[in-house]
């Protein structure tokens, strides 16, 4: 993956990252992409996930509730703004706080499919 899928994004103006996918420094490893504006601020980030990476299906889910609950998405992007503006160059705090936030609304919408009886997140 590593040796097709970089070069062709950096020939497309990305910026390349390999990267632990745990937030650690261990394996498995995934690469990351970011296209920046013309100021540096990076503006397109891109994960690349295996297909057999469990947490692969939570990002999906959580994508996809966020796009069938617009109320909940308005909510995340206003709280991404948000902690941009208070964690200025400390990605990890600012991705640690989102985060928080993700997992909370992706544990609810999972309850709630277990248990479709149960009021929506």
């Amino acid at each position: 993956m590593r040796e097709e899928i970089a070069p062709r994004s950096e020939a497309q103006g990305y910026d390349y990252f390999w990267r632990p996918t745990r937030g650690d420094d261990g394996p498995p490893f995934c690469p990351w992409f970011i296209k920046r504006d013309a100021g540096g601020v990076g503006t397109r980030p891109i994960d690349v996930v295996e297909m057999g990476f469990a947490e692969h299906w939570d990002r999906v889910l959580f994508r996809d509730y966020l796009i069938a609950h617009s109320e909940t998405a308005a909510h995340c992007a206003t709280l991404k703004r948000l902690l941009a503006a208070e964690f200025t160059g400390d990605r990890v705090r600012y991705t640690e706080t989102k985060t928080s936030f993700i997992a909370e609304v992706t544990g609810q919408v999972k309850r709630a499919c277990q248990d479709p009886t149960s009021a929506s997140a």
